[in-house]
C-alpha cells in the first residue's frame, strides 16, 4: 500500500480529479481511488472526510444533504460534493505540482545507480565512465583505497 507523504498529498488532488467526473458520496470517492488505482490506495474514512470539510471551507468542493433510499426500504441522508470552479483551478495546479515533482524524481533515479545497487555498482558505473585503461585502473585503486599507480606511457 501506498503510505506516508507521497499518498497524503496526493489524496486532495485526486479527490478533485474524481469529482470533476461528476458529484459523488465521500463513501464513493473512498471506494472508487481503491478500485482505480488497483488496491494500492486506500483512504480511511476518517482521513478523507476532514479532507473533503477543509476543501469545502476553502471553496474547492460545496456539498447537500440528499435523501436515498436503501434497498431495505430504509431512507437515509448523504452528503453529496461537488467540485466548484475553485476547486478545478486547484486541481490545476496540484497536477502541474505533481508533474515537477515526478519529472525531478525520475530525473534523479535516472543519473542514480538502479535501486538495490551498492557502491560496487555505483563504483562500476564511475569506471565505465572513464575513457582509458589507465584512468580506470587509477580510479579502482582510489575507490578501494589503494595507491593510485603511475599511468603506465604508451
Amino acid at each position: 500500500m501506498a503510505t506516508g507523504i507521497f499518498k497524503k498529498g496526493s489524496i486532495e488532488m485526486l479527490t478533485l480529479l474524481m469529482l470533476q467526473e461528476r458529484d459523488i458520496y465521500g463513501y464513493q470517492l473512498i471506494q472508487q481511488l481503491e478500485e482505480r488505482s488497483g488496491g494500492k490506495l486506500t483512504v480511511q474514512e476518517g482521513s478523507l472526510y476532514p479532507l473533503l470539510y477543509r476543501m469545502v471551507e476553502s471553496g474547492f468542493v460545496s456539498c447537500r444533504d440528499i435523501t436515498v433510499e436503501t434497498q431495505h426500504g430504509r431512507k437515509r441522508n448523504r452528503v453529496l460534493y461537488h467540485l466548484e470552479p475553485a476547486g478545478r483551478t486547484r486541481l490545476i495546479e496540484l497536477k502541474a505540482e505533481f508533474d515537477q515533482v515526478q519529472a525531478g524524481i525520475q530525473s534523479v533515479f535516472e543519473k542514480t545507480v538502479p535501486v538495490g545497487y551498492g557502491a560496487e555498482a555505483c563504483n562500476e558505473q564511475r569506471c565505465a565512465e572513464v575513457s582509458s585503461a589507465n584512468e580506470k585502473a587509477s580510479l579502482l585503486s582510489a575507490l578501494h583505497g589503494e595507491a593510485i599507480p603511475a599511468p603506465v606511457q604508451g
